[in-house]
């Protein structure tokens, strides 16, 4: 490449990537309304008001996440710009706008470029995991000096006492993406809050004043304060890595056009994928500025997807917990007992299956979305019946294009898009949109091939996209374990009640698709005592899945304040921590390891080291 402005266009040079390459599927007759060729250079006249929001922030812009390292016929240097931001060596995100995208819809090779949206993974631990025998022990004392824990998720109540020694705040920097910023040298968009600016606005009578960075959720400050809030013995409360630095990725909220496509309530907390990934690329860089190991907690998660891990956000954690001195928790999530997994088979004796589900009147007024894996190389036939009886089918043979179902007597119309061999995983995906939807009791007819037996999967929304009125009636609690937590390097943490052992109720089941094993144990997280923003540096209880994956990050900042601060295990990567883990988990005689609702059993770090002598 020549100079920047050609580098930052390739990609929608159609001499360099086909349709069929193209990971949103979508290319433009032109890169851009305005744009010109000057020299053999391609050169873009953007018509932008400087005071408009950064492509990433502005909601005339949609995003997709492309792989272009691999789409691309010969050698080509990129960087990142306004309209194109490299995340790793091999993903990147392309900013469009909005009048030069069609209307979105799912094919073969769209599906994966579509950002998904993610959500929260949860509505006396550390003595159950063994940590305080390790922060109390007379010659290790590991309590995470010298590492890195980013949290990435709703920001953080830098003013509460579990960050902060008088006015000397604990944490690095905080990224806070959904503040109005261009691009720095730090980050793509928002702004970024160093520890010196923290601790002068800590110092300030109205710290909000000069770090405008808030926590209006709650749950970011949670999860890092169960991962390194410091040790206040007069609050019966510490983190799992006390005396561990914080980076925190605030994320922006998803924006409209990804809400209004899978049909997410306008009330529902939800963040994109891209936005993820884009932290994970964050905090990988403060850690290489600081030179410490880095520990990243994601207490987020959603059921779209294969569950096979084969997602942009799955597969940048995979490629991010195998180099040394990086690990990655994830929630299992909550989806034990929501009755959105349906988990069906065709058989030649029984060729059909009659898919269930309950629509509740609150879904009427928006709709919601669902999607139907079959394994490959099977076909499937599928109908859609109405609470009243009325049955439409769903052409096998518009693979390329939306269908609509209109229902008659119901006043509802089904959107659909089917999808074959989708491109990343092989299976067949039908994506279904409900548009107010009547309420009722709806049937899907599945047929498979005859004479073949044949595997299917149908997910609904995590709870918190959808109410908890809409479920499948005869639904499967096994393999509900949510994206990101289906990755196969991440350390996939599901949570029990460290006070009587008990599985966590809600929570999510394994294995993934693949019947890789996930989650991979379990650790407390049932009311745990943390940090609670806005509430004067009040603490209370919290239980889900996400407060066993921070406890479970704080608990890989110990591992690596041993092996890599301390020397003795130079090259501890993610996969180091997570299967030290796994051997040193606590296993009930009466169980067989590792299971669907436990993994390889509970986490207890201080047997870890006991099977290290």
């Amino acid at each position: 490449m020549e100079n920047l402005t050609v580098c930052r266009h390739a990609l929608w040079r159609k001499d360099m990537l086909n349709r069929e390459d193209f990971e949103s599927g979508r290319l433009p007759e032109e890169p851009y309304s305005g744009g010109k060729q000057d020299a053999g250079t391609e050169t873009v006249q953007m018509q932008q008001n400087a005071e408009e929001p950064v492509p990433a922030q502005n909601e005339q812009y949609r995003n997709f996440i492309v792989r272009y390292s691999q789409n691309v016929r010969g050698p080509v240097d990129y960087e990142s710009d306004r309209t194109f931001q490299i995340i790793n060596e091999r993903f990147g995100i392309i900013y469009v706008p909005v009048q030069q995208v069609p209307e979105l819809e799912f094919t073969s090779y769209t599906y994966s470029s579509i950002p998904k949206c993610y959500t929260y993974m949860d509505l006396e631990g550390l003595s159950a995991s063994g940590i305080t025998r390790l922060h109390e022990h007379p010659y290790l004392k590991l309590r995470g000096a010298g590492t890195m824990i980013a949290v990435i998720d709703s920001g953080i109540d830098y003013r509460h006492p579990a960050f902060r020694q008088g006015n000397q705040s604990k944490i690095i920097s905080i990224w806070d993406q959904s503040l109005p910023g261009g691009e720095s040298e730090t980050a793509p968009f928002g702004q970024v809050f160093t520890r010196e600016q923290i601790n002068q606005a800590l110092e300030s009578e109205n710290p909000l004043a000069a770090v405008p960075s808030m926590d209006t959720n709650g749950h970011g400050t949670m999860l890092a304060a169960a991962a390194a809030g410091i040790s206040i013995p007069e609050e019966r409360f510490s983190g799992a890595a006390p005396e561990a630095e914080l980076v925190i990725i605030k994320l922006k909220p998803a924006k409209q056009y990804l809400r209004d496509f899978y049909l997410i309530s306008p009330d529902a907390d939800v963040y994109q994928e891209d936005d993820i990934m884009l932290g994970i690329s964050y905090a990988m860089q403060c850690a290489m500025r600081h030179q410490m190991p880095l520990s990243v907690c994601i207490g987020l998660g959603s059921s779209q997807g294969s569950h096979r891990g084969e997602s942009p956000l799955s597969q940048l954690i995979d490629s991010t917990a195998n180099f040394s001195q990086n690990a990655i928790s994830v929630a299992a999530g909550n989806e034990g007992l929501s009755r959105h997994h349906y988990m069906g088979l065709t058989e030649p004796e029984n060729p059909s299956d009659v898919v269930e589900l309950r629509v509740g009147e609150r879904e009427s007024a928006y709709g919601f979305s669902m999607e139907f894996w079959g394994d490959s190389p099977n076909l499937y036939s599928i109908a859609v019946v109405s609470p009243t009886g009325e049955r439409l089918e769903v052409s096998t043979a518009l693979k390329y294009g939306t269908q609509e179902l209109s229902f008659v007597f119901v006043e509802t119309k089904v959107q659909v898009n089917y999808v074959p061999i989708e491109r990343n995983s092989g299976n067949t995906l039908v994506f279904f949109r409900f548009l107010h939807p009547a309420a009722g009791i709806w049937k899907v007819e599945v047929t498979g091939r005859r004479n073949s037996t044949a595997r299917f999967h149908m997910w609904m929304p995590v709870q918190g996209m959808i109410s908890g009125e809409t479920y499948f009636l005869e639904s499967s609690p096994e393999y509900t374990v949510t994206s990101p937590g289906d990755s196969a390097d991440g350390i996939t943490a599901t949570a029990y009640q460290q006070r009587d052992g008990s599985l966590y109720t809600r929570a999510s089941r394994g294995y993934n698709t693949d019947q890789f094993v996930k989650p991979d144990f379990a650790a407390p997280g049932v009311d745990v005592r943390t940090a609670m923003a806005g509430r004067a540096g009040g603490y209370g209880e919290a239980s889900g899945t996400s407060l066993a994956a921070a406890q479970t990050a704080g608990i890989a900042a110990l591992m690596f304040e041993w092996a890599i601060i301390r020397g003795n295990e130079p090259y501890f990567s993610g996969n180091s921590v997570k299967n030290y883990l796994r051997r040193g988990a606590v296993r009930d005689e009466d169980l067989q390891y590792p299971n669907q609702e436990w993994g390889y059993g509970k986490v207890n770090l201080y047997h870890t080291f006991e099977l290290l002598t």
